[in-house]
C-alpha cells in the first residue's frame, strides 16, 4: 500500500470513519449473481458441459433480451 492511501485512511478514521469496509453507494449493483441468472447458466452447463465462460455469458445475455 502506498503511502498516500494510508494517509487518506488515517485521515478518513481521524475524521469519525469506523469501518474499513465500503460505503453504500447508488447506481448499478456490483454484482448481477441473482438466483435467476445462477439457474439460467445452470441449465445452459448442464445442456453442455464443454462451453467456454465467454459463450455462456454470450448466451445468457440472449437468454436476458428473450
Amino acid at each position: 500500500m502506498k503511502k498516500t492511501a494510508v494517509y487518506k485512511w488515517v485521515k478518513r478514521f481521524s475524521d469519525g470513519r469506523e469501518s474499513v469496509t465500503d460505503e453504500e453507494r447508488s447506481g448499478r449493483p456490483v454484482t448481477s449473481r441473482t438466483e435467476e441468472n445462477i439457474a439460467k447458466v445452470r441449465q445452459i452447463v448442464r445442456e453442455n458441459r464443454r462451453m467456454t465462460v465467454r459463450s455462456i455469458a454470450e448466451q445468457e445475455k440472449q437468454l436476458g433480451k428473450s
